[in-house]
């Protein structure tokens, strides 16, 4: 009877402890790409609209090893994803996304200081 009792509390502080891990991830994503996206934000959160807007228009000024430290310093940002691939399209793009608090944000931002010619693959 103690080992079945010992064994079921075992198994709820396990489980307990998954169930708090699972949320502390960020459950709901937020496509900035959506038309009306940033509207809807500005409506719902205006804490979070103003972030939002900081981080999608400063992302491309500073240098790929800046912007994942920029994002969590100055707006508490989690789980920045600012992946290498830029998108080949005129004007070039990137994928970034990124937490806060319990939302998660995905957008695409615009690069405007890439220099060089891009080159079409052969």
């Amino acid at each position: 009877m103690i080992r079945r009792v010992l064994t079921l509390a075992i198994l709820l502080l396990l489980w307990n402890a998954a169930a708090s891990a699972e949320d502390s991830r960020p459950g709901r994503v937020f496509d900035l790409d959506r038309p009306g996206a940033l509207e809807a934000l500005r409506l719902s959160n205006p804490a979070h609209y103003i972030k939002v807007r900081q981080i999608m228009e400063g992302a491309f000024l500073r240098s790929d090893a800046e912007v994942s430290r920029w994002m969590q310093t100055n707006f508490q940002a989690q789980d920045v994803q600012y992946g290498p691939i830029v998108l080949t399209s005129h004007p070039p793009k990137r994928r970034l996304s990124f937490a806060l608090d319990a939302m998660r944000y995905e957008g695409t931002v615009i690069l405007t200081n890439v220099r060089g010619e891009i080159v079409p693959a052969k």
